[in-house]
């Protein structure tokens, strides 16, 4: 996950980036050093973010990072937005259950 955020934003440093969800009910990806500085930057160099979350069902934009219902939609949404090839996909797929 971290190596995928990292290339996502190269302007920003990232020491981690992990799937979070402190609520049970609301999953989002916590960025180190700098979250709020990273999820800035991601969404200038994303703009289809808010659209493709949309249809992922984003329970809120007004955060940070957006955040959502489930984790399948979150790492759906991230895929879709980063235009990952299938090898990627299901590589991050894999990786992220673990």
């Amino acid at each position: 996950m971290t190596e995928i955020m990292s290339r996502a934003v190269p302007e920003v440093e990232v020491k981690s980036a992990v799937i979070a969800s402190p609520w049970s009910t609301r999953f989002f990806i916590y960025v180190e050093p700098n979250h709020s500085d990273y999820w800035l930057w991601f969404k200038r160099g994303h703009p289809r973010w808010r659209r493709i979350a949309l249809k992922y069902e984003v329970v809120t934009t007004d955060a940070a990072c957006p955040e959502f219902g489930s984790y399948e939609n979150l790492v759906s949404w991230l895929l879709d937005v980063l235009n990952l090839s299938q090898g990627e996909r299901n590589l991050l797929r894999f990786c992220v259950r673990f």
